[in-house]
């Protein structure tokens, strides 16, 4: 089972429209998909409560930081984990770094944004003095202006890579909370997320 993940530490950046789409748009390929809601705030649960099994989605709500135990445990029952993270920095955030195959943290193009990621870098390179180092790509997220080099230098200064995905802003993305499918040109854009080739 491949894990993917969703996290930032500052919410509004569009982690669970992004975790929820992405599962969608795996099951659309067919794949069995677990996605878990690791947010207190339970967002991911409550549309797959609504709409889970129109797309053939399965959902869980994981309150308790091992997400990194779990993954054995749902492994032969699907093909994808779609982890919806907290918009915290706390022992649920450490659990999903330790257990991800990918990380992708949504940030809008806008310095406060960037400026947020601060924590999230600070974690990783605790976890990477325990010798834990999780992959994880900045994602830029609810594009209406494209990033500046000032905006992508400030992000890797920070140590991140950018993911060579753009998720612009679309009404495709807000639908998904409707329960409105997806489109085509979001499915492929998703699935090109997911399959991009990592270093």
């Amino acid at each position: 089972m491949r894990t993917v993940a969703f996290l930032h530490q500052k919410g509004g950046m569009g982690k669970t429209t992004l975790a929820i789409a992405t599962a969608m748009a795996l099951a659309e390929q067919g794949a069995h998909v677990l996605l878990l809601d690791a947010d207190v705030q339970g967002t991911a649960s409550e549309w797959a409560s609504r709409w889970g099994e129109r797309f053939r989605i399965v959902a869980r709500s994981q309150i308790q930081p091992i997400v990194h135990d779990q993954i054995a445990r749902f492994a032969p029952m699907f093909e994808w984990m779609v982890v919806d993270g907290p918009p915290t920095l706390s022992d649920m955030t450490t659990s999903i770094l330790r257990g991800a195959d990918r990380v992708f943290v949504p940030v809008r193009p806008s310095f406060p944004d960037i400026w947020a990621l601060e924590g999230v870098a600070a974690l990783r390179a605790t976890l990477g003095g325990e010798g834990i180092n999780p992959a994880m790509r900045v994602l830029w997220n609810q594009v209406v202006e494209w990033p500046t080099s000032a905006m992508r230098a400030a992000v890797e200064s920070k140590g991140f890579s950018i993911s060579p995905a753009v998720i612009q802003w679309e009404a495709v993305w807000s639908n998904v909370m409707e329960g409105q499918p997806l489109t085509t040109g979001a499915i492929d854009c998703l699935m090109q997320l997911v399959k991009e080739p990592w270093e």
